[in-house]
């Protein structure tokens, strides 16, 4: 049985191209109950344009469902697999066109598969082709209403990049990212919160990540603000399409969280006349995502990498509440990531340092939800 596409659950920005939905950020995808024997998605990706090391990686969630009849998929969470101990099975996109196995059973099961991007949008594309299932679709219920939506824009941090790498002993390889352990996804768990992610590795407010030592001007090429007005620039670009404006209507946010300015730290260097340009472009994003979202309230983050520029974060948000008085904004500082809780992939925060920081803005968001 081929089931619709448009029929599934769908997670995070995504569009469709030719038939086929293309779920590129990270954490984005799909979710379905049925009850039968066997599940095999057609996923299309682009492996020639990536290192083997960049390649696409998807997650296969699926949860048990021992009766169907109390399966409403009414919030991501209601059928998320719990215990501390549970890893999704991680398929690599190799080909163009990718046969993925999701489920196979000897017995008919009722199952709930999520199907969620690992790998983030800066590299290899997911599109879902086609879904067939041996068995019958158990339809839920619309969407709840009364959970929080939460939208995180940020870097490589949110990506989950590198948790699962070592540092010192692994290079980067989009096998390491883990979304589902970062501090975005465990708070919006903590919550209940229904969320999306746009986030890209290395991305900044007014230059992306620049190597102090070699580099003497700004990394301008692909900066969040001219990145986050559109459901996917890059995907589209790649399809050689014309970039589409998200539409807000399709995700709502009541809080929106940016955590932005661990790569423009690298270009700030210290100097006062570029930390004056972070401070006004990120006055600028935070009027930017007000006006998409007038009745989001707005938390902006910074820290777990580096601290140059927590007062400059600071320093933004009160110069847009001058402007925007009723709007409500706060600020967030991370503590500092220490070795003892274990680093990753080139100096990026472990999964215990994700864990502490979700705490920290749970906190923060909770009066909000």
């Amino acid at each position: 049985m081929k089931v619709n596409i448009k029929d599934l659950k769908w997670y995070g920005r995504n569009f469709d191209y030719k038939g086929v939905r293309y779920f590129d950020y990270s954490c984005s995808g799909f979710e379905f109950c049925f009850t039968g024997k066997k599940a095999v998605a057609t996923i299309l990706s682009d492996p020639n344009r990536q290192k083997k090391t960049e390649r696409g990686i998807i997650g296969v969630y699926v949860t048990e469902v021992a009766d169907p009849s109390k399966y409403k998929g009414s919030s991501f969470w209601e059928s998320f697999p719990s215990g501390k101990d549970f890893e999704p099975v991680r398929l690599e996109l190799t080909k163009e066109e990718n046969e993925c196995l999701l489920f196979e059973s000897p017995v008919e099961k009722t199952v709930v598969i999520k199907v969620l991007k690992l790998s983030e949008c800066a590299f290899g594309m997911a599109g879902l082709k086609k879904l067939e299932i041996t068995g019958e679709v158990v339809k839920g219920a619309a969407r709840s209403s009364h959970a929080p939506r939460i939208e995180f824009i940020g870097d490589s941090i949110t990506c989950g990049y590198g948790i699962e790498g070592v540092w010192e002993k692994d290079t980067f390889c989009t096998g390491q990212q883990r979304p589902d352990k970062s501090y975005a996804f465990l708070t919006a768990q903590a919550l209940g919160a229904e969320f999306q992610l746009c986030s890209w590795s290395g991305i900044g407010i007014i230059s992306n990540y620049t190597d102090p030592a070699t580099v003497m001007l700004p990394e301008t090429q692909w900066l969040m603000p001219a990145c986050w007005p559109y459901t996917d620039k890059s995907g589209q670009l790649r399809l050689k399409l014309e970039p589409e404006v998200w539409d807000q209507a399709r995700f709502s946010p009541d809080i929106v969280v940016i955590n932005l300015g661990t790569n423009d730290t690298s270009w700030v260097r210290g100097l006062e006349d570029r930390r004056l340009a972070y401070v006004a472009g990120l006055r600028q994003l935070i009027e930017a995502v007000h006006r998409r979202s007038p009745k989001a309230k707005i938390c902006c983050c910074l820290g777990i990498m580096g601290q140059e520029l927590c007062d400059s974060v600071k320093e933004a948000c009160k110069l847009f509440s001058k402007d925007f008085p009723s709007v409500p904004v706060k600020t967030v500082k991370f503590d500092l990531q220490k070795e003892a809780d274990g680093i990753g992939a080139d100096w990026h925060p472990s999964a215990v340092t994700h864990k502490k920081a979700a705490k920290k803005i749970t906190a923060a968001l909770r009066e909000w939800c």
